[in-house]
């Protein structure tokens, strides 16, 4: 049975696709079986960053009525050995509790399954995430956002699971003017500690429309990410 990392966020905008992304990605290039399961529904958009918009016909709802196998809605990703993209619900925001039974299925057929939780949701329903699992907030560390990632994190009940932030789209120059705050304040904060810390970087964006994932760049956002989920990886045993 593998683990489960849940990517979540309080509202868009964040980074919490490309974060869930990037540590999918690294995760199947370091050897790991991955599963990538997009949970956002319509405003989804990993699909179009793997280049994969045209190809994913089914979802795991397909699945939860039994219209479909489980194996015909993974669809591999090209040029990422080792990883598997997997899609909630390709037209509405199907609850994920109505999947918990496939959910547990996907986790045992990999070494690791990330979720694209929706934004605003960190509700997997119960018995999914247990002791080794991961639940991960993606935060600006802006009033907005401080205060979107404490309100659903007080609604989510993760289980055993570990809770984690990583701070995204920082810039020191908002910091400077107030606006942003340093990570031990956000940490104070909500009271969860902080696991990473991903710099804003206009090369994510201009590497995306060139259909670049962000671990691929080597500015300071894909530096970031490397690392932390080399470090999150390091931590586990498959």
């Amino acid at each position: 049975m593998g683990r489960i990392w849940a990517v979540c966020s309080g509202s868009g905008g964040v980074g919490k696709t490309t974060v869930a992304l990037s540590l999918a990605v690294y995760a199947a290039k370091a050897g790991w079986q991955t599963i990538y399961l997009d949970a956002s529904g319509a405003a989804r958009c990993a699909d179009l960053a793997l280049g994969m918009q045209n190809v994913i016909s089914l979802d795991m709802a397909d699945v939860a009525s039994q219209q479909v196998a489980l194996q015909a809605a993974l669809y591999p990703v090209p040029h990422v050995e080792g990883l598997r993209f997997a899609c909630a619900s390709l037209y509405d925001g199907t609850m994920l509790d109505e999947l918990s039974g496939v959910l547990l299925a996907l986790h045992s057929l990999c070494d690791l399954l990330v979720m694209d939780l929706p934004a605003g949701c960190g509700w997997l329903g119960r018995g999914v995430l247990c002791g080794r699992d991961r639940l991960i907030a993606v935060l600006r560390p802006d009033d907005a956002s401080i205060r979107s990632t404490e309100r659903m994190m007080s609604v989510t009940d993760s289980g055993e699971a570990e809770r984690s932030l990583i701070l995204c789209r920082v810039s020191r120059m908002l910091m400077r003017q107030g606006i942003q705050y340093e990570q031990d304040a956000v940490r104070m904060t909500l009271d969860y500690p902080v696991i990473g810390v991903v710099p804003e970087d206009e090369g994510i964006p201009i590497a995306a429309a060139k259909g670049r994932l962000a671990t691929e760049c080597d500015g300071p956002a894909g530096k970031a990410l490397r690392g932390i989920a080399s470090e999150l990886l390091g931590s586990e045993r498959i």
